[in-house]
């Protein structure tokens, strides 16, 4: 019985903590360092990239083409954050982060 409540607790937790970093990242996409600015959410794909939180994740530490690098700028908490947020949420976007592959 104890496992079974130690289970359900754990995958609370984490489920929570899950929802965090995607309201943290949806709030720096929007907010904090408004990439949106840039990256308007209207894609020439279609909608037909797919951006992995790995990709994501290099392209906001490393910067790419034009876009300059976030390591300096963002915790690595908050890169994963808005990773997770771009990688999760813009499946549900009609038009894709294409701009995001410059």
């Amino acid at each position: 019985m104890k496992k079974l409540v130690f289970l359900i607790f754990l995958f609370f937790t984490n489920l929570s903590y899950a929802e965090d970093l995607i309201n943290i990242g949806e709030n720096i996409f929007y907010n904090k360092e408004a990439c949106v600015n840039c990256h308007i959410l209207n894609a020439a794909d279609g909608g037909n990239n797919q951006l992995s939180k790995e990709h994501v994740i290099n392209i906001v530490t490393n910067g790419y083409g034009v876009m300059p690098a976030y390591k300096d700028k963002l915790t690595e908490k908050e890169i994963e954050a808005v990773a997770i947020f771009v990688s999760t949420e813009g499946k549900n976007w009609k038009n894709k982060l294409s701009s995001f592959v410059q």
